[in-house]
Formats: C-alpha cells, sequence, structure tokens
C-alpha cells in the first residue's frame, strides 16, 4: 500500500517532468512575455521546494503541523502565479509607484516575499536571509541611520510595487537568468552525468594518469576537474567522484587530509572550467553587457592555471613523499575504451561550443545540447538512459534549478532594494577611503569580502553581494566592468575552500574518514595559488584574452604565470626537485610574489629567484649522489 511519503515522492517526480516538459518547449517555441513566464517559473520553484524540504527526514515526516504547514505554503506558491496571471492585464498597464495598491497586491506581493525568504532559509541557511532583511529594512528606514548610511528611505508600499508588480524584484533580471540561461545548462549537465559522465571523466582521469607516480591523486586532480565542469556542485562533484577517488589515493600511500583536500579542492575549482560554468558566469555576461562565451573564453585560462596548481603540488607531494605508480587490485582502464564507450558524450559539448561560437543564445545552444545527449546517448549500452533513469535525471536538474533559483531570487531582492538606495556609491566611495587610495588594498578588501560572504553562501550569492560594493570600487582605478566581475567571481568560488567554513573539505573528509579542519587547512595550502591568480589577472588582464593580446605578449604572461605557480607550490609543499629548506622556501615565495607585480624588472627578478633554487638544488642533489655512490664503493684493504 502506497504511503504518504511514496505519494508525495511521486508528485514531486510528476511536478518536475512537467516543469520540465514546459520550459524545454518554451525554450524551443520562444519565450512569453516576461510576467507570464516568471511568476510561473517562480510558482514551479516554491511548490517544489517546500515539498521537496525535508523529503526522507523522520522529523518533518512526522509532525502533522509541519506536514500541512508545507502543504499551504507550497499551495500559496502557485497561487502567487495564478494570481498574476489572472491580474496581467491590470499589472503590465498600471502606472507603476503612481496608481493604487489593492488589498490582494499587499496579500500575495509580502506572502511571495515571506515563501522565497522562508525557502532560503531552509535551503541556503540564515545568512543570506539575515542580509535580505536588513538591506529590506535599511531601505525603509534609512533616514533613522548617521553618516554616509542615511538616504532618505523609501515607502514599504513603493518597495512592494518594486519587488512584485514589475520586472525588478522577485520577477527581475536574476529571475530571468536562471529560467533562460542557467536552467538549460543544468539540464545539459544532469543529462550528461546520468548518461555516464562521472564513469567517462574518472576512467579518462584514470588512463591518463595509470603510468605516473601517484596517479590515484593526478587522476583525481582532472577527473574532479572535467566533472566539476558539468555538475555545477563543489559539493555534489566530491561524493560522485571522492568516493573512487579518495579511497584509490589513501591506498596509494597519501595521508588521507591530503587526499580528501586533493579532492575538495579539485571539485570547487571544476566549477569556474568552461564550456558549462555556474550561474554566476551568465551575471557576469550581463552585469558587463557581453556574451557567454566571452566569459566562458576568458575562463579558460585562469581556469587551467587553477589545475595546473593543484597538479603541481600532487606532483611535488608524490615526490616527496616518494611514491611510486600505483597499481590497482582490478586492471585500470584503457583510453581505447574508454573512448568507445564514452566518447561520444563529447559530442553534445562540442554542439555547445559550435552554437555558441556561431552567436546563438546561451539558452538555445544548451537547449539542443541537452536534447543531443538523449540521442546520442542511444549510441552505446554503457550510456544509454532508461526511462527511469531519464526521469531521475530531470528530477536531479530540478532540484539544482529550484536550489538555484532561490538564491538568486532572494539575492535579487537585496540587489534591488540597495540600488534604490544609492548607498552602493557611498560604500564603494568607503573602500576606497579605507584603503587610503591604495589600489592593491582595495583589490584585497574586495577578495576578503567576498570570501567572508562566500563562507555562508553560495558562491553565486557571495558574487551578487559583494559586486554591488566591490565592482564600482575597482572601476574607480580604470578596471573593466568586466574583468572586475571576474576577480569578484574566483574569489567567491575559492570561498568553498576557505577555513573554517569550507564545505567541499567538509564532504572529502566524510568520505576519507579523516578531521575536518586538518583536511580544510591543507586544502587551503594546495589551493594558496588560487588566491594569488585573480590578483595576478587584475594587474594583467592579458590572461582573460591571450588571443587577442598577441603571440609574444600571450606566450610571456603564460611562462611567468607557470613559473609563478611552481614556485609558490614549491614554497608551500617544500619540495621543487629535493626537499626544500626554509631559507629556499623563502626565497620561492618572494619569487612567486615578485611575479604578480606586473612589469619586466619583476618578471626577471622572479625567474632568477626560480633558477636560483633549482640550481642550488641540483647540486645539492648532485653532491648527495656522489656521497651515496663514494660510501656504496667496495674499500680497499691496507
Amino acid at each position: 500500500m502506497a504511503t504518504y511519503t511514496d505519494f508525495k515522492a511521486i508528485l514531486i517526480r510528476a511536478t518536475s517532468v512537467i516543469m520540465a516538459g514546459y520550459f524545454i518547449w518554451v525554450a524551443v517555441a520562444g519565450m512569453p512575455e516576461p510576467l507570464v513566464v516568471r511568476p510561473i517559473f517562480v510558482g514551479f520553484v516554491i511548490f517544489l521546494g517546500f515539498l521537496g524540504a525535508g523529503v526522507g527526514s523522520e522529523k518533518g515526516e512526522r509532525n502533522l503541523a509541519l506536514t500541512i504547514l508545507n502543504w499551504v505554503l507550497a499551495a500559496l506558491g502557485i497561487a502567487q502565479a495564478i494570481y498574476i496571471q489572472i491580474e496581467y492585464d491590470r499589472i503590465v498597464t498600471r502606472l507603476i509607484y503612481f496608481d493604487d495598491v489593492t488589498m490582494a497586491d499587499w496579500f500575495f506581493g509580502v506572502t511571495a516575499i515571506l515563501l522565497i525568504l522562508e525557502l532560503t532559509r531552509r535551503m541556503v541557511g540564515n545568512t543570506l536571509v539575515i542580509l535580505v532583511v536588513s538591506f529590506i529594512l535599511y531601505t525603509i528606514f534609512g533616514y533613522l541611520f548617521p553618516g554616509f548610511l542615511r538616504h532618505p528611505g523609501i515607502e514599504a508600499q513603493v518597495l512592494l510595487e518594486q519587488f512584485f508588480l514589475s520586472t525588478n524584484g522577485l520577477f527581475g533580471s536574476l529571475t530571468s537568468l536562471a529560467l533562460a540561461e542557467v536552467l538549460m545548462f543544468i539540464f545539459l549537465g544532469a543529462f550528461l552525468q546520468a548518461a555516464g559522465g562521472t564513469e567517462f571523466f574518472t576512467r579518462l582521469a584514470e588512463a591518463v594518469t595509470k603510468n605516473a607516480r601517484g596517479g590515484p591523486a593526478k587522476a583525481s586532480v582532472i577527473g574532479s576537474a572535467l566533472f566539476g565542469a558539468i555538475s555545477g556542485s563543489g559539493v555534489a562533484n566530491v561524493y560522485a567522484t571522492g568516493s573512487v577517488t579518495i579511497p584509490m589515493m589513501k591506498r596509494a600511500g597519501f595521508r588521507p587530509e591530503f587526499a580528501a583536500a586533493v579532492e575538495a579542492v579539485a571539485s570547487a575549482l571544476g566549477q569556474i572550467i568552461p564550456p558549462i560554468m555556474g550561474a554566476t558566469a551568465f551575471i557576469i555576461a550581463q552585469y558587463a553587457r557581453t556574451s557567454y562565451l566571452d566569459v566562458a573564453m576568458a575562463a579558460l585560462v585562469p581556469s587551467l592555471l587553477y589545475i595546473f596548481a593543484v597538479y603541481a603540488a600532487v606532483h611535488m607531494e608524490t615526490n616527496r613523499l616518494g611514491i611510486g605508480v600505483f597499481r590497482s587490485e582490478g586492471t585500470l582502464p584503457s583510453m581505447t575504451s574508454t573512448f568507445r564507450d564514452y566518447g561520444h558524450l563529447l559530442l553534445p559539448i562540442a554542439i555547445l561550443i559550435f552554437l555558441l561560437t556561431q552567436r546563438y543564445t546561451a539558452h538555445f545552444s544548451a537547449t539542443v545540447a541537452a536534447l543531443s545527449v538523449l540521442m546520442l546517448s542511444l549510441l552505446r549500452p554503457a550510456t544509454r538512459m532508461t526511462w527511469k533513469d531519464l526521469v531521475q535525471a530531470i528530477e536531479t536538474a530540478v532540484s539544482r534549478v529550484v536550489s538555484l533559483t532561490v538564491t538568486l531570487v532572494a539575492a535579487g531582492l537585496a540587489v534591488s532594494a540597495l540600488s534604490s538606495t544609492g548607498t552602493v556609491f557611498k560604500a564603494s566611495a568607503m573602500i576606497i577611503t579605507l584603503a587610503q587610495g591604495n589600489f592593491l588594498i582595495v583589490c584585497a578588501l574586495v577578495a576578503l569580502t567576498t570570501i567572508v560572504l562566500g563562507m555562508g553562501l553560495p558562491p553565486v550569492g557571495a558574487f551578487l553581494i559583494a559586486s554591488v560594493f566591490g565592482a564600482p570600487a575597482l572601476m574607480e582605478f580604470g578596471v573593466s566592468a568586466f574583468t572586475a566581475y571576474m576577480f569578484i567571481f574566483m574569489y567567491g568560488v575559492v570561498a568553498l575552500i576557505t577555513p573554517p567554513v569550507c564545505l567541499t573539505s567538509f564532504a572529502a573528509a566524510s568520505i576519507a574518514e579523516t578531521d575536518f579542519m586538518k583536511t580544510g587547512l591543507q586544502g587551503f595550502i594546495i589551493a594558496l595559488p588560487a588566491y594569488f591568480i585573480p590578483f595576478i589577472i587584475i594587474h594583467d588582464p592579458v590572461y582573460l584574452n591571450i588571443v587577442g593580446q598577441g603571440v609574444v605578449h600571450g606566450l610571456w604572461a603564460l611562462v611567468t604565470a607557470v613559473i609563478g605557480i611552481i614556485s609558490m607550490v614549491g614554497c608551500t609543499v617544500g619540495y621543487l626537485i629535493t626537499r626544500t629548506s626554509w631559507p629556499l622556501r623563502i626565497v620561492l615565495l618572494a619569487a612567486a610574489l615578485s611575479l604578480l607585480v606586473p612589469g619586466l624588472p619583476s618578471d626577471i627578478g622572479g625567474i632568477a629567484g626560480l633558477g636560483t633554487v633549482i640550481a642550488i638544488q641540483l647540486f645539492q642533489k648532485s653532491r648527495q649522489k656522489k656521497l651515496k655512490t663514494d660510501h656504496e664503493k667496495p674499500q680497499l684493504l691496507m
């Protein structure tokens, strides 16, 4: 006999399929008017969010009052969408801020705002809710604040109209972004994952590194980064790939906290890898008034530098520990068999890239690519999806869409409220004043703010709040809007691996059965170059457009970046060619920092520093080898 839990699970699954079908049809047939489709989208999100919150939780199922409340809140989510449809003609023809606001407008508007805030509290946590409520109260009662924080204040009715009866709040640009851009990319990632993307990238990484020393750790870096590019979630990536790679790393001889840290860092940084990136990439494209393809191309070199930094740390740690080639109990996959079984899964990504280069919209390109996965998956038994697999993939995608949309809508309320007060520009001026006009200090303050926000918010939420204050401050120094947003974006990602709140490290530590804080600190050390890469980029945006800067300039920029990363990793790991003493580690750190400063003299200084350490270590290694040879020679009897 079917239970209540079974009924609710079936309803969520059916609603997810209906939602997916409707918005795929919208993507193909054309987008309706904003105040038609966006409230429907938010209605689906609220309905599924409240029914999905606590699924499988015994407390939630046993508490009758909570169960009834969830149903009431889910129904109210649908009701606000229906109300907008019924009142559509009046809403779109009324004079905003002049015509009267009805009692029904107040009821459904306030209800919709409270529903989003409660859903945000359940899914994201209290931090974002506190920020949004604080900004709303500040917007209304700004006349009570002292000094530069003071502003005339905005009436609650005006704010309600802005939030609910226009396309500037609940149904604003960020909601449109989730619906028209991010949604289909999430479906593309979920379909690829269901068709065997996890297995493909894991096997590919293992095949590439099976003859390398410390192969499992290097496979974790490559595989987790590749899978992170399609999963869109660092924590989900850890659980998907870490369950395979972490035990292998431990068996190969790596310390549990190091194995967990490698997986955590690679999984988190995978979100910046194009062509399938996180939601923040679409926000950057929208804010900087450029295309998603431009953002993806700009992220290519920084993402490769990130992966290289983690890979270099693994390589040096492997040599420091003397770990050899790992031989598993079973047979590791070959490159031939991997591409034979799964290689066709690269075709949807190729289709996506081709359509983007042809200047089709990101929405249309992702839709075609996602649908192509369904057809191409039928080519091989290993990737062929059953109806159950397809429905599960849709449900997974919708759950990711719900979680992300809640964050975007809530952050959108905060941004909408703040933008109407004019305080944004005052806050940017305050940052510059605190830094006393020093560009480097301004960059450090913006980076620190983003990381602190990222400890309590998802990367997209941290980016949205930080960019409101930080981007204008950076642009005051002549930094382009695009570069400023990319700078903040990168720190929003590394916040995921910054102690003490580092969610990916927590997930990886649970798999490795090791201490969470040790894993977090180890991950911070491994990823240390990632904290400096944005500074390199903001001083010399050549890394965001290597091709457009000329061959010589582009190659020189790459060479100096790679040398800087090698120097930094050699310092943090304590191994370059041989074990590195503290004096030499200080030289390596100085060389790395020197390469951060733009200009030929500093580049030459950094290269000379690394070259000096290499020369000393080669001499030390040669001398040790000679002493060992002399010691092993048979002694002549006198």
